[in-house]
């Protein structure tokens, strides 16, 4: 890349930048990911599986999905038998989501998927490198 067109990407905004990464990755992602019709919903998947008595709210609150589109995702995971809602037994107006055998089962070809892209987006970076772009 010329020096001017460094230049360029220097003085663009961060988030204009943090877009155009995502943009393509998520779309290499989701490509990788096509076979399991999951849509972009692995990262709900994924934390659910990290973390037990989710509401949707958290995972509204955690992923910055807004409320309407949070319970269509869980809709869309539960109606593929992916997710289900658990009622609260100590709160009878809340429930939880939690993760089905099936999606028990996909989870760890996401993982390999995530692994398989996030190796090739870090391709030419050493470990160092890696741990510093994420501090």
């Amino acid at each position: 890349m010329s020096k001017p067109e460094k230049d360029i990407y220097v003085q663009m905004p961060l988030g204009k930048l943090c877009a155009m990464v995502t943009k393509p990755y998520f779309g290499a992602l989701i490509l990788k990911m096509e076979h399991l019709g999951i849509e972009k919903h692995f990262s709900v998947l994924i934390l659910l599986e990290k973390k037990q008595n989710c509401t949707q709210q958290f995972i509204s609150d955690t992923l910055q999905i807004d409320k309407v589109s949070m319970v269509k995702v869980i809709d869309g995971l539960a109606k593929k038998g992916l997710a289900k809602r658990v009622q609260n037994p100590k709160d009878r107006r809340e429930y939880f989501i939690e993760l089905t055998p099936k999606a028990h089962k996909i989870l760890p070809e996401i993982h390999k998927g995530i692994n398989e892209l996030n190796e090739t987006a870090f391709k030419g970076f050493n470990l160092k490198e890696r741990k510093k772009f994420f501090e």
